[in-house]
């Protein structure tokens, strides 16, 4: 009997370190499947805070480029009105010393007949072109208050002389003038601005423009573009879209400070 026990003591002892070794083994195992499981968790959360970052980055160039575009196309709508109105104004003064050199020799050949009756008495040399002109810009510089530049006096004698749209802009128009009609073809066109940014902030991968500014008193547009990342680890529309903000000088007219207050 004591026999049998003793026999039966080893085979008892050995089906323990059996199992002992086989729940050894898939502890081992779980340990093992957690710490990957653990790994594969801990580098999707990287991948994601990642992603913060880089459409943070996104939303950024594309905020950036929104309003540089928004600010260009201001500017190019603003230069092409100024241009425009000076043009206009050009012109008009063209037409002005047309009528007036026109009835300087109306007047010339009226006196030429008076005279011819008078044979003792020959007639005056008649004024050349460049002295009537000098009467012309004479008369235009009292009623205007400032110099006539140059390049304007030389586009009356010769409509194909090249006038600089600048110093012709200054002499047709005073600075509250320039800034008044800057500030107003900038309001007009913000829409068109707008579209601008948006066409740009869609371009740079933004989903579109949240915000969009003008800053009067700076002569500047501000704006705000977001875009909504994608994330493994938690459900896409539970995180806020990412935003970043922007803001560019429309910029003024050679010689100007523009201000719309």
């Amino acid at each position: 009997m004591r026999s049998c026990l003793w026999r039966m003591i080893p085979m008892k002892t050995n089906k323990l370190k059996s199992y002992l070794k086989n729940e050894q083994g898939s502890g081992t195992l779980l340990i093992m499947v957690g710490m990957v499981l653990a790994a594969i968790f801990f580098g999707l959360l990287f991948f994601d805070f990642s992603n913060v970052f880089i459409n943070k980055r996104v939303t950024q160039t594309g905020a950036d480029a929104a309003a540089i575009a928004a600010a260009k196309t201001a500017n190019d709508y603003m230069k092409d009105e100024l241009q425009t109105k000076t043009q206009e104004e050009l012109d008009k003064l063209g037409e002005e010393w047309e009528k007036f050199l026109e009835e300087a020799l109306e007047d010339l050949e009226e006196e030429e007949g008076e005279e011819d009756g008078d044979e003792e008495t020959p007639p005056p040399d008649p004024p050349s072109t460049e002295e009537l002109l000098d009467l012309f810009v004479d008369m235009k510089e009292a009623m205007m208050g400032k110099s006539m530049p140059g390049d304007v006096r030389a586009w009356l004698l010769n409509h194909s002389a090249k006038v600089k749209a600048m110093t012709a802009m200054k002499f047709f128009f005073d600075d509250d003038e320039v800034n008044d009609m800057s500030c107003k073809v900038v309001r007009n066109h913000l829409e068109d601005a707008r579209e601008e940014a948006e066409e740009y902030a869609e371009k740079n991968q933004n989903d579109h423009v949240s915000e969009f500014t003008f800053i009067p008193e700076d002569f500047r547009i501000y704006v705000e573009t977001d875009r909504r990342g994608k994330f493994t680890t938690v459900p896409d529309g539970e995180v806020p879209a990412i935003t970043s903000e922007s803001s560019a000088i429309i910029g003024d007219p050679e010689g100007y400070t523009i201000s719309c207050n």
